[in-house]
């Protein structure tokens, strides 16, 4: 169910009169291909490299034929605080080491709606290190590629040299700046979107000066996903219904990143052209 609160009410009223502080015509450049695919069927082939973020159990009992598992974490500076490694030799490195390349069309996989977006966040990670073709899925949808037989080893490539998507990201900083002036979202079509749980965002604790009272849109994050952990595309609508258009700016809040990057990439594959992802999220305020 999306909620909202009555400040962000009003900015329904004067969406349509703001301009945007910056285009978003380069990041939608960026992203064409992910956003073609996005509603077409996958088709697995041997040019594609299948990642499975699902926890090492789930992966130990059964995997999609020639996948590797790969949890976001491995690209992270840690799980408590899910920030992405600040190094981007470190990043080419720990991707190389799969086969991986930013021009490598890469499936990921995961548990869809019934887990926690781990695919989503992996996703959305490979897009800041620059990756061109990157796609979600839930394991479900491969039902008949399934195995018990272990994933020969990758043959290694050599490390790229990345140019992240600085823009993907809202420092701490920034964040504050923005939840702690409703006028400067309602002139530049700001909007924070808070996708924990309905449960989580109704008790969050009030505001004080370290931790800004936040006027957000809560969307569950499993909304921006179908039962086959595909995007869906019918959460465009429902925005737009908002008041929310494809380039107004976005910047997406959980607790530490993993929630919200996932919400991030399904907003990207849809067209949505200034997503920002609060890394490390509600923990840090």
């Amino acid at each position: 169910m999306i909620r909202i609160l009555l400040c962000a009410l009003s900015l329904l009223t004067v969406a349509c009169q703001m301009k945007p502080t910056r285009t978003g015509s380069s990041e939608q450049r960026e992203f064409d291909l992910v956003v073609n695919k996005s509603t077409k069927p996958i088709e697995l082939n041997d040019n594609m490299v299948v990642l499975d973020a699902r926890p090492a159990f789930d992966y130990g009992l059964n995997r999609v034929i020639a996948s590797h598992h790969f949890p976001w974490e491995n690209l992270a500076e840690s799980a408590e605080t899910g920030e992405v490694l600040r190094d981007k030799r470190k990043l080419a490195q720990r991707a190389a080491l799969l086969g991986l390349t930013p021009t490598t069309p890469v499936v990921v996989i995961g548990n869809g709606p019934s887990g926690s977006g781990e695919e989503g966040r992996l996703a959305w990670t490979l897009l800041y290190m620059g990756f061109k073709d990157v796609q979600t899925a839930s394991v479900e949808m491969f039902r008949k590629n399934l195995t018990q037989m272990a994933t020969p080893p990758p043959k290694n490539a050599p490390p790229a040299d990345l140019e992240t998507e600085v823009a993907m990201v809202t420092s701490k900083a920034e964040f504050q700046r923005v939840a702690r002036d409703p006028k400067l979202r309602l002139e530049n079509k700001i909007w924070i979107l808070d996708v924990r749980s309905e449960k989580e965002y109704t008790n969050k604790p009030a505001g004080t000066p370290s931790k800004p009272d936040i006027s957000a849109l809560n969307v569950d994050w499993k909304q921006f996903y179908t039962a086959n952990g595909r995007p869906d595309s019918n959460m465009r609508k429902k925005l737009k219904a908002l008041g929310i258009n494809e380039n107004d700016r976005l910047v997406i809040i959980s607790n530490r990143g993993v929630r919200s990057a996932s919400a991030a990439y399904a907003l990207i594959s849809m067209g949505f052209t200034r997503v920002e992802n609060f890394l490390p999220g509600w923990r840090s305020l």
